[in-house]
């Protein structure tokens, strides 16, 4: 059993005795990785379907980069790890059955076979690499990752009936990660998919763009000692949660968090809408539990823990000072959310309102170094290449709501793409380029 730890931060140590709003940070800690001797060490085998558009958008070097993608991750897995390849336009070939592949050189000549043409039915092409991955899922980390440049024109392509039947696969053991690449991709589709299929989204121009995106990704899966991590909160009486940022909420009613790797954190936002109460007492706000899977693939529990805080005057709670880490990360939901106005906007042409609102955003979050950094890159961006400036608003958005934390991170002091931490969890100025090879 992985010793797991639930963190409940509050942003003040106490409640006024009036009614009030709380914020809160719910932290899942997992300890440092077990000696590499020990089973509980050894990471799950992966399997891991990669699934290529090859439709007539990505003829040339779309299509060239693609291909180099995929021998990037096939050169890195383990000896215990296989591999299939499915490419698609209107039509799906599976071009290397799921296997073992210690040597690629075989699967090179069958990529160099691959050509472009033909309409983009990407959800069949992504249908395909779920079923590659359909049988012998116990015991493996079974995940899809899907490549593609192109807005789907074929066959299904109802954003919600796709997201869906991502999250039914990830129900059954089959997760999905997408990855954008080139300028053209449809980054709200690409997104739902990860979100509901539990993977990661990633985008990128070229290979180079992307060749830290995968090895972020081969990171965190040998990385990772819990999965579907299911979050339930029960709110004590006279108190109304409100979640923050935009997680996945399960049918059963619980949130689902990031999978968690180890020494790292996956978390939840909320805001506690209190009833007034008497000054002197304590009070309690909510419990909270969860679930999650382990490598071993057995279901854990852990909870339910009770939070309680002290009821102080109103203005003794005023002047009391904040946490500073609850602080920082609330900022960085906020900013998530409020830094979507810059698409928007982009999207009907209104570069003078771009401007204004990166002025808006740069007044109200120029304080956080990281987010400071951030808005530095989307505005050059924005006078630059405002199409691409939209869809890293739109991939930075996700990761802020969602991203691992290190169980002892430090403050951001400049961008940590060259660093040598974990790449999943590195904090980057923009999130569509990696470390230079």
């Amino acid at each position: 059993m992985t010793t797991l730890n639930i963190l409940l931060s509050p942003r003040k140590a106490a409640v006024p005795d009036t009614d009030a709003t709380l914020d809160l940070l719910i932290r899942i800690q997992a300890p440092k990785q077990p000696e590499s001797s020990l089973p509980s060490a050894k990471p799950l085998p992966k399997r891991l379907a990669l699934v290529v558009d090859r439709s007539g958008s990505m003829d040339g070097q779309p299509l060239r980069e693609a291909l180099l993608c995929v021998e990037h991750i096939a050169s890195h897995l383990g000896v215990e790890d296989q591999v299939g390849v499915v490419t698609y336009d209107d039509n799906v070939d599976v071009l290397w059955p799921l296997q073992r592949t210690h040597n690629i050189e075989p699967l090179r000549a069958y990529l160099r076979r691959v050509t472009s043409g033909g309409s983009t039915d990407l959800h069949a092409g992504w249908e395909a690499g779920a079923r590659q991955l359909e049988a012998g899922v116990a015991g493996t980390i079974s995940r899809v990752l899907l490549l593609s440049d192109g807005q789907a024109n074929h066959g299904e392509t109802d954003e919600l009936v796709i997201a869906a039947q991502c999250a039914l696969w990830n129900s059954k053991g089959v997760s999905t990660t997408t990855v954008g690449l080139g300028r053209g991709f449809n980054e709200d589709l690409m997104i739902a998919m990860a979100r509901a299929g539990g993977g990661r989204q990633y985008y990128g121009q070229t290979a180079e763009d992307l060749y830290d995106s995968f090895d972020e990704e081969l990171a965190l899966l040998q990385a990772t000692c819990m999965r579907d991590v299911a979050l339930k909160l029960v709110p004590a009486d006279g108190v109304i949660i409100e979640p923050l940022g935009n997680l996945p909420k399960n049918a059963d009613g619980t949130w689902r968090l990031t999978d968690l790797a180890w020494d790292a954190e996956t978390w939840m936002a909320v805001r506690l809408h209190i009833n007034a109460s008497e000054a002197g007492t304590m009070r309690a706000l909510l419990s909270v539990s969860f679930t999650a899977t382990n490598a071993d693939g057995a279901l854990e529990s852990v909870g339910p823990q009770l939070l309680s805080v002290p009821v102080v005057t109103a203005a003794d709670q005023k002047h009391m000072a904040e946490d500073e880490v609850v602080a920082r990360r609330l900022d960085e939901v906020e900013f998530a959310q409020s830094s979507l106005q810059l698409r928007d906007l982009a999207r009907k042409g209104d570069r003078a309102g771009v401007r204004r609102a990166l002025d808006s955003l740069e007044k109200r979050f120029g304080h956080h170094p990281w987010l400071a950094d951030k808005l530095v890159n989307l505005r050059e961006l924005s006078e630059r290449d405002v199409e691409m400036m939209s869809k890293e608003v739109r991939f930075s958005s996700s990761r802020l709501a969602q991203r691992l934390v290190s169980s002892s991170e430090v403050c951001y002091s400049g961008d940590e793409t060259e660093n040598n931490v974990p790449a999943f969890l590195r904090k980057k100025m923009s999130e569509g380029r990696g470390k230079r090879k």
